[in-house]
């Protein structure tokens, strides 16, 4: 592969970096991004380096904190209990509705 190929991949592969800038409003996400860029280009990191280094901060950035099994237990036990009860609220509503069917019809029987 020749220079001019190899640039021009790392400018496709690494373009992401330049719109970013320096703008005043530049995160430490984008910071860190660029540097990894410049790092690449200037040829201090490989591309596969800089390519873990891009997933390791996006990971860092982007994946959920942690997640606490106790917590969505507790969530879940929530959960069940009120659909239990929404559940025997429609039983006790379907035993009312049968009880009114059958004394509206014992009414129309005089």
């Amino acid at each position: 592969m020749n220079e001019e190929t190899t640039t021009e991949e790392q400018q496709r592969l690494y373009r992401e970096g330049q719109t970013f800038g320096a703008d005043a409003l530049e995160t430490e996400y984008q910071r860190q991004f660029n540097n990894i860029v410049a790092a690449v280009r200037s040829g201090q990191m490989s591309k596969p380096e800089g390519d873990a280094a891009i997933k390791a901060l996006q990971e860092s950035e982007f994946a959920p904190a942690s997640f606490d099994i106790g917590e969505f237990e507790d969530l879940l036990g929530r959960l069940e209990s009120s659909k239990m009860r929404q559940q025997r609220q429609r039983s006790v509503e379907g035993r009312r509705d049968i009880m009114t069917q059958g004394l509206a019809g014992m009414m129309s029987n005089f």
